[in-house]
């Protein structure tokens, strides 16, 4: 069961594959912020993904994120996530994001449970 005070880490080394360069979402060779958001839904997902029923999962469904502070090539960055809330199948996180010189990003993420059968027929009945 999933409840408040869930918490997880993720460590990640910058590399030219993070950059927003590589990803598009600018020019410069610094973290970029789709791939922080990543870090961010990876992090969350495997925070709870042990308190769930057999069949579930969660899918990320809000990002409410700063991306305050470049990270280069080089630099670790540490993404922290706790549950803060849970109201039935919506699941609200604290998330950081941080390198040595302090925040990266700070903000909110949230998660809602599914069962992933039933969601994906659902997903599947807009090919028909």
């Amino acid at each position: 069961m999933v409840s408040v005070g869930i918490s997880n880490e993720k460590r990640l080394v910058v590399t030219e594959k993070d950059t927003a360069s590589a990803w598009g979402s600018g020019t410069l060779p610094v973290l970029a912020t789709p791939k922080m958001i990543l870090l961010i839904e990876e992090t969350a997902s495997a925070a709870v993904a042990g308190e769930l029923p057999e069949g579930d999962t969660t899918v990320g469904t809000l990002v409410d994120v700063k991306h305050v502070s470049a990270s280069p090539v080089g630099t670790e960055v540490v993404c922290r996530v706790e549950v803060i809330e849970v109201d039935r199948a919506r699941i609200r996180f604290s998330v950081s994001v941080t390198d040595k010189f302090g925040d990266v990003g700070t903000g909110f993420h949230e998660r809602f449970v599914v069962h992933s059968d039933k969601f994906m027929s659902r997903a599947n009945s807009k090919l028909e």
